[in-house]
């Protein structure tokens, strides 16, 4: 009798049990159905309604992002810079733009030509033995001291004077040069020396168009013989 009530007891508990487990199944099944069609927060509603994956829908907006983003900075590039007309980016506030510095000028200017030496009117051309003809420039061309005249000479054409003189002093070739050198320098000729004949040194000495040439050599008796050969101008400048 007792095993016969505890069987019944048995089936009974196993029928409650049984219905509360057909309940708490339907609860969930209803849960899980509300879960997948409830939106998920700052998902795209399009991706859910769809069901598309969530992975794929927030690379499809990461995409749309960063093209607006593209857009927005090429038309930032395009847009000129504001405080310029053309476009260039002005100076940061606080900050002075220099101007362009110009190129200066490239070269020194020419320095003025040099006076003239002789003036009109010009001597008659002529020549003298022995002594220094009329007319001959000796406040240029100075000799040295001592110095035998052989011969000299002035002939003008042109506007030109040329001038001729053979001589005798009684000193070295090096102390000859040096002295027309010391005479003619002042004057702002400058020398260099020429070729000549064996036994002979040439030097010539140029300002602009001007030109003296000194051919000198030594003698028997140790004496410098010079020959001068010299062309003038009135223009200034030669």
């Amino acid at each position: 009798m007792i095993a016969k009530r505890l069987v019944i007891a048995g089936v009974g508990i196993a029928a409650v049990l049984g219905g509360t487990a057909v309940v708490l199944d339907q609860v969930t099944a209803g849960q899980s159905a509300d879960s997948r069609s409830a939106p998920v927060p700052g998902s795209s509603p399009t991706a859910s309604g769809s069901g598309a994956d969530p992975g794929t829908a927030d690379a499809a907006t990461a995409a749309e992002a960063g093209g607006a983003a593209t857009a927005e900075a090429s038309g930032a590039a395009a847009k000129p810079a504001e405080g310029s007309a053309d476009g260039s980016a002005s100076a940061p506030a606080g900050r002075e733009v220099l101007p362009a510095v110009s190129p200066s000028p490239s070269g020194l200017p020419m320095p003025p030509p040099p006076a003239p030496l002789i003036s009109l009117p010009l001597p008659a051309t002529a020549s003298a033995q022995g002594k220094i003809v009329d007319g001959f420039p000796a406040d240029v061309i100075a000799f040295p001291e001592g110095t035998v005249v052989v011969s000299t000479g002035v002939s003008s054409a042109d506007g030109s004077l040329q001038i001729s003189a053979d001589a005798i002093a009684a000193s070295s070739q090096a102390s000859v040069v040096g002295h027309f050198q010391q005479i003619l320098g002042p004057l702002k000729f400058w020398s260099e020396p020429v070729q000549a004949p064996d036994g002979q040194q040439s030097m010539r000495f140029s300002r602009g168009n001007d030109s003296v040439t000194l051919t000198t050599s030594t003698t028997g008796t140790g004496s410098t013989r010079f020959m001068l050969l010299a062309n003038l101008h009135v223009a200034a400048g030669g």
